[in-house]
Formats: C-alpha cells, structure tokens, sequence
C-alpha cells in the first residue's frame, strides 16, 4: 500500500511539474508600454513566450504589441509575432486620414479613432 501511494505522488509531482512548464512556456513576458502623446491610447511591448521563439527561432527580437483605449481600459488590437530588433518605434497617426498606430515597419493598427 505504501508503495502505491509513493508511486502515485511521484506521478502527481510530475503532472504538476509539466503542468506549470506548459504554463509558464506558453505565456508571453511583458517588456513595456508607451503612452500616445494625448494619453489616450497605450501600446504594450511582449517578449514572445518560450514556444513562440521556438516557433520563430529566425527572429532576434520575437515580441507581439497590444493597443488599448486607456480610457475605457479597451483591447483595441494586438499584432502577430514580430521581429522588433531595431524596429520598435511608435507612430501615433490618429488625425483623419490615416487613423492608424505603427510600430517600426511591421506593426500596423488601422481605423483607430481620433485622438
């Protein structure tokens, strides 16, 4: 009877161990935020989790940026993975015509509203 038991929470050990890896592996690292110039809008720079970097070991800089309305706190957007190595400036082009937020060359948030 022992014996099972033993062997039994040495299986638990191991499932909560590989439990919390998966866990830990799968979610993106926050790395910081920049604020528009009117205090309306705020990006939010990720490091890509460890399976995404895996996924994209080519990248240097593997990162994902949300956009959110801080005022109501509102998901605007969020980009796929991207390279931001050297290529991590915001642009706040909210005036009419181009109602967009970019980030460096590969991030582009379109049909934002005016500041």
């Amino acid at each position: 009877m022992m014996k099972k038991n033993k062997r039994l929470s040495i299986w638990l050990f191991f499932a909560l161990a590989l439990t919390t890896f998966v866990w830990y592996a799968s979610k993106p690292a926050f790395k910081g935020e920049e604020i528009s110039p009117m205090k309306v809008y705020r990006l939010e720079y990720y490091d890509a989790s460890l399976i995404q970097r895996a996924i994209h070991y080519q990248m240097k800089t593997p990162s994902l940026v949300r956009l959110y309305r801080i005022q109501p706190e509102t998901l605007l957007g969020e980009s796929a993975i991207v390279d931001l190595w050297m290529n991590g400036t915001p642009y706040w082009w909210t005036d009419p015509p181009a109602n967009a937020v970019v980030v460096g060359s590969s991030v582009v948030f379109e049909n934002i509203p005016p500041e």
